[in-house]
């Protein structure tokens, strides 16, 4: 099979017909193979689906298309200028299996059609009577059958040196812009709209290539057009030529949780969770690693939450990463006994403590409550009635990283 020919042009030669068309096939042929092998087919831009009510029959719905762009297998471009409706089976394509209401196929695929009429110009080379001067790149939307899109990632391009229009097969190629559903029976109507089935949803055109490079200094990824505040994202350059991996702020900058910088140390932000095994060549700088422990002390009152070794987070204790030992004595003083009216007749020193709890929740929450028992005055004849009050302890808590089974 020859190489793709270039026309080539001379003062005085006479053009065929063919001659004019081969500039616009060899044009059509280069962008095809472009599309082809550079890039992976699907849809380019638009082609949203959505459903509307339909006046005539409120219990089935008007499926629409909205314009938009694609590349089929073959690499040809399709452009749907405007939207596109569906309301009956005839302007589906037919609807096969009508009393099946699984989800259904909608496939776009080119159809062109002949514009215009030329007449002939007599001798002097017009084109023949009746033939069509331009062709109507125009498409098709079909709405398959049950399962018809389970093959459409099997569809085969046409040879490398081959232009648009038709696969390797000599078929036209399909692309899925969305799944509808049919009730009814012959003469029903389309009762709603999905974004997949079966596990697959619309294919969306991609790139393919072993470098991109941003002329800018900066290249971003994000999963839509255009960042959502709260999806991950990666950058890649900067001042600082870093590699960044994070989430989306309202205002579209990354907040990184990992950063790669220029001089190959890596930092990470938040908790990380490691499935399997991890090999680290070099110093590891962490507050807590397999096997070690982590300790905070200090004192604190009645109903005070303990803290958590600095390095340690809840989220840790509570996934069970992280083990606490929590030891607790409590602190009884003179200084810390009723004054004289607080329920006994006593002078500040003469009174007895009895430790009644001390203790810490699940919530890491202490509690400790002191009786104090007059043992000079008036009132220490029997002791009397005690006063329970709030009291201290100093407190030890140790964070032991759990070990992994042996």
């Amino acid at each position: 099979m020859p190489a793709p020919l270039r026309p080539e042009f001379h003062e005085g030669q006479y053009l065929a017909a063919d001659d004019v068309s081969a500039i616009v096939r060899y044009g059509r042929d280069a962008a095809a193979r472009h599309h082809r092998h550079l890039h992976t087919w699907g849809i380019s831009s638009g082609l949203d689906v959505s459903q509307q009510p339909r006046e005539d029959a409120p219990e089935y719905r008007r499926v629409v298309v909205a314009p938009g762009t694609l590349v089929d297998p073959s690499g040809r471009e399709i452009v749907v200028p405007a939207p596109l409706a569906l309301s009956t089976a005839a302007q589906a394509g037919g609807i096969a299996d009508p009393d099946d209401p699984s989800p259904r196929p909608l496939i776009l695929m080119w159809n062109d059609v002949p514009s215009g009429v030329s007449q002939s110009s007599g001798a002097c080379g017009g084109a023949a009577e009746g033939a069509a001067p331009r062709a109507e790149e125009g498409f098709a939307l079909l709405v398959g059958a049950p399962g018809d899109e389970l093959d459409l990632a099997d569809q085969q391009p046409p040879p490398p040196d081959a232009g648009p229009d038709r696969l390797g097969d000599g078929e036209r190629g399909r692309v899925l812009v969305g799944f509808v559903t049919w009730g009814g029976g012959v003469g029903g109507g389309f009762t709603g709209v999905l974004a997949e089935a079966n596990g697959i949803g619309r294919r969306y055109a991609g790139v393919l290539a072993d470098r991109v490079s941003a002329r800018g200094g900066t290249l971003e990824l994000a999963a839509e057009p255009r960042p959502v505040a709260g999806r991950v994202g990666v950058r890649i350059g900067g001042t600082d030529g870093s590699l960044d991996v994070g989430r989306f702020s309202a205002a579209g900058a990354i907040s990184p949780s990992l950063r790669v910088l220029s001089d190959g140390s890596t930092s990470l932000k938040g908790n990380v969770t490691i499935d399997g095994g991890l090999t680290v060549t070099g110093a590891v700088d962490s507050p807590l690693v397999s096997g070690s422990v982590l300790a905070q002390s200090g004192s604190a009152t009645h109903g005070v939450l303990l803290p958590l070794p600095p390095g340690v987070t809840q989220d840790q204790v509570t996934s069970g990463d992280v083990v606490l030992h929590i030891q607790v004595t409590p602190v009884a003083q003179a200084s810390d006994a009723p004054a004289r009216g607080g329920g006994l007749a006593w002078n500040r020193g003469g009174a007895l403590p009895a430790v009644l709890r001390c203790e810490v929740d699940a919530a890491r929450r202490l509690v400790c409550l002191i009786a104090w028992y007059g043992i000079s005055g008036p009132a220490a004849a029997g002791f009397g009635s005690p006063v329970v009050l709030p009291g201290r302890a100093r407190y030890l808590v140790l964070a032991a990283a759990a070990r992994e089974p042996s």
